[in-house]
């Protein structure tokens, strides 16, 4: 058990090590954006981005989730995995580029949005050949992480170089087509150097037998993407760009965290699936998950709650100030995406496909109903209050689900002490406003770290053990 443990955290660690630098490079090119384009002109980016989304679900269906779980299990079938899923993605992302195609030519949209949704079709091609899930079946992080980085430094790179004006916003989708045909590029060469050449298999037999396991997962994804942007895609449509900019401004925060969360769920996936008839190693590998990701993100949404607009104001200027309000709801979703991934993973890993597919539709058909009653009126504010009232839903439909078929899985008694630490940390905040931003952050970190040691949420010496690994 410790031995997975320790390993668990060095593949993160890796990935996040690997992550954090482009990251950065990533918010800043963001950052740059936001400044250049302007709310309006953002807002446009956005919503192409959004709306282009859900014509990449035909070509993921599940496929690279159910291709980990297979060869996590099955290595020796590396090959034939990857020919089958190639082909049949490939072929979707055809289906998927001749569908935004037409439907673009329906949209009553001007002619450069138009322009824009298109180019977002590019990045169809390099999503259906990505081999990334490959490498995460045989816990290959440093590749992974790699790739990441790849994809988001050309990115960056383009954006911070090329980008001059408003009027080049259709550059983006290019930009980050570059990016992600790098980061293809590299996965490739990396998998013919270690399993061979790659041979595509069309066999319609194959492909359905597939679709037939990963399509469960394949919609859940889906059903998820509603949860994460359909708020997006209805503002695009129903208020001006320029409160699209400000509501996709405050999210860039959210999302910037959310891909570290993200990470982790990839390197937990595979450790949580060798965990299936274990359920003693499932609680201890839980309790240390939830400790560590709830101690970290229940201040950032704390503490940001508290410095939205001056954070806001100073990241992308004062031009974006109103987003502020949304970011003070939003950030209250970063621990409770962080206490979803154990159970997420725990319900994929343990054939609870059909479960978690019925939980997401459930937040799904909530969030349609909300965003269509709270949009019109409220705006990014009603999105914003939708989007964290699904995600808890699932958060608790997740954590029963697993309780009844598979073991439960302790939240609350992680959860009450970095609220607690917490306290210290807001009333420095309160007393403090109108500080300079940089060292009132500073401030109530230390204070926060103070804090939860000294009511347990966090050990500096057990988090040294983890790092350190085994005594030599």
């Amino acid at each position: 058990m410790e031995q997975r443990a320790r390993r668990f955290l060095a593949n993160f660690t890796i990935l996040v090590a690997g992550d954090l630098g482009a990251k950065l490079l990533l918010f800043w090119a963001t950052v740059r954006m936001a400044h250049v384009l302007g709310t309006e002109r953002f807002g446009e980016v956005a919503f192409a981005a959004a709306f282009a989304a859900y014509f990449l679900l035909l070509i993921g269906q599940g496929l690279g989730i159910y291709g980990t779980q297979e060869l996590a299990r099955n290595p020796a079938r590396v090959r034939e995995f990857a020919g089958r899923i190639l082909t049949l993605r490939l072929a979707a992302g055809m289906v998927a580029a001749i569908a935004l195609a037409l439907v673009v030519w329906l949209l009553k949209k001007p002619p450069e949005v138009k322009l824009l949704l298109l180019y977002y079709g590019l990045l169809f091609f390099p999503a259906a050949m990505a081999l990334n899930w490959v490498f995460q079946a045989f816990e290959q992080m440093k590749v992974v992480a790699t790739a990441i980085f790849l994809t988001q430094l050309v990115f960056a790179v383009c954006v911070l170089t090329f980008l001059d004006s408003a009027a080049q916003f259709t550059w983006i989708p290019i930009f980050q087509f570059a990016g992600e045909a790098a980061a293809v590029l590299f996965l490739l060469y990396c998998y013919v150097r270690q399993f061979g050449a790659i041979r595509l298999s069309f066999s319609l037999q194959d492909w359905w037998g597939m679709l037939r396991e990963s399509l469960p997962i394949g919609i859940s994804v889906a059903l998820g993407m509603v949860l994460y942007n359909f708020d997006v895609v209805l503002m695009g449509f129903m208020k001006p760009p320029a409160e699209v900019g400000q509501y996709s401004a405050a999210y860039r925060y959210i999302s910037f965290f959310a891909t570290f969360l993200a990470l982790y769920s990839t390197n937990l996936f595979p450790t949580v699936s060798r965990c299936r008839n274990d359920p003693s190693m499932l609680r201890r590998i839980s309790d240390r998950s939830l400790k560590y990701t709830l101690a970290l993100s229940i201040p950032l949404a704390a503490g940001g709650t508290l410095v939205a607009r001056p954070l806001m104001e100073m990241v992308f200027g004062p031009q974006f100030s109103g987003g502020a309000a949304a970011l003070r709801i939003l950030l209250w979703i970063i621990p409770i995406m962080a206490s979803r991934t154990v159970y997420r993973s725990t319900m994929l890993s343990h054939g609870l496909q059909k479960d978690y597919l019925w939980i997401v539709l459930s937040a799904a058909v909530a969030n349609t109903v909300l965003n269509l009653l709270l949009i019109p009126r409220y705006s990014y504010l009603g999105a914003a209050s939708t989007t964290l009232i699904c995600e808890l839903l699932v958060l608790v439909l997740a954590y029963e689900t697993v309780a009844r078929k598979v073991v439960r899985l302790a939240l609350v008694p992680h959860v009450w002490r970095p609220f607690a630490a917490c306290i210290p940390m807001g009333a420095f905040l309160l007393w403090n406003q109108g500080s300079h931003l940089v060292p009132l952050i500073a401030g109530g970190f230390a204070i926060y770290v103070i804090s939860a040691w000294a009511v347990r949420a966090i050990n500096p010496r057990d988090v040294w053990k983890e790092i350190r690994g085994p005594a030599r």
